[in-house]
Order: structure tokens, then C-alpha cells, then sequence
């Protein structure tokens, strides 16, 4: 699967993307894992400390956005996915994930 990475987290990863050709990931928790496995510096933009993803970190896959799914930490991922993942953004307006209050669901 491909992984992209924009603005402040090319910095923390410097890569703008990495390829990732490994069998145990096969969940979007599983790569969030794997990201922070190899690039523990990337956590405090990704995570809030109670290990949720930050609401202002906006994450696609394949175009789509996982958190409008009820688990979605557990969608299943497949080699030829990609996978956006941009730094947290600030603005005026509220999230949809926000907004639409979302069941909590845990990295850790």
C-alpha cells in the first residue's frame, strides 16, 4: 500500500511517501501501529493522549474518509490502497467526525 504524507509530517517522516509491503498490516489500526512504530515523532500529530486520532488530522483512504465508518480502526486494508494522512489543520469549522460525535474507538 501506498502512504502519503503532507506538509509537517513529510518533515517527521521525511518522506512525501513510503510504500509499504508488509502482510501483518492488514487494519487501519495496524498501520496507524506500524506508523508509530517507525516514526515515533509522528504520535502527537496523529494521537490524542487517550490514544484516539486527533480530530483536525485529516486521513483518507482511498479517497475516502475511514472515520465516517462506526470501527473505523478495524477496516480492512489491501495492498493496492493509498492512504493520505495530512497534518492537523485549524480553521473556523468543526469536523464532520466532530459534528457527527462519532463512538470513541481506541489505538491502545
Amino acid at each position: 500500500m501506498k502512504i502519503c504524507f503532507y506538509a509537517n509530517l513529510r518533515t517527521i517522516t521525511k518522506q512525501a511517501t513510503i510504500n509499504l509491503n508488509d502482510s501483518g498490516v492488514n487494519t487501519f489500526r495496524q498501520l496507524i501501529g506500524r506508523l508509530l512504530e517507525s516514526y515515533p515523532d509522528i504520535r502527537p500529530h496523529l494521537l490524542e493522549k487517550n490514544g484516539d486520532i486527533r480530530p483536525d488530522v485529516p486521513i483518507f483512504i482511498n479517497g475516502r474518509n475511514p472515520r465516517l465508518e462506526r470501527m473505523y480502526f478495524d477496516i480492512s486494508l489491501h495492498q493496492d490502497d493509498v492512504i493520505s494522512i495530512f497534518s492537523p489543520i485549524a480553521s473556523g469549522k468543526m469536523n464532520v467526525e466532530v459534528m457527527r460525535d462519532p463512538p470513541r474507538d481506541h489505538l491502545e
